[in-house]
């Protein structure tokens, strides 16, 4: 079987018309283009990278935080602990919760809230004011060293 081959001397440019140029214009205030594609789009461009003094890897944590989040900034601590119906060790949780993420925030004017989750556990919610990622990162691993706490977010 012989080879397709084509030649210049076949082809006119009426075989293959031009219908028009595409160009693709980011901030044209409402293109037809998606929100999806235009991130796609600036992820390709490196619009979202990390800064250069910071390492970019599986290791890394709190660049994606630090990307969405303007720090200073008021954030949310919750924390699920196992307290098994005891009041006073209920109590002993929320006073450790309170612990950390007042020691390591340095906020002195945070928020607290607790709410009894069925017959053995309790949730926290503290807010407090934090200055950048790490130190979530730093109170959240705390938290998770708790014995109690079976869950944080």
């Amino acid at each position: 079987m012989e080879p397709l081959q084509m030649s210049d001397q076949n082809m006119d440019d009426e075989d293959f018309p031009i219908i028009g140029e595409t160009i693709v214009k980011m901030n044209d205030g409402g293109s037809d283009l998606t929100d999806r594609f235009k991130y796609k789009v600036h992820a390709l461009m490196g619009d979202y990278d990390p800064a250069t003094v910071d390492t970019d890897n599986e290791n890394t944590d709190g660049n994606i935080l630090s990307a969405l989040l303007n720090f200073p900034t008021r954030f949310s601590f919750n924390s699920v602990g196992r307290t098994n119906g005891d009041e006073a060790f209920a109590d002993a949780y929320v006073g450790k919760v309170k612990d950390i993420v007042g020691s390591n925030s340095g906020d002195e004017n945070y928020s607290c809230i607790v709410k009894p989750r069925g017959k053995n556990f309790t949730k926290i919610t503290v807010e407090a004011m934090v200055e950048s990622s790490s130190m979530i990162t730093n109170i959240y691993d705390q938290l998770a060293s708790l014995e109690e706490t079976v869950m944080r977010f």
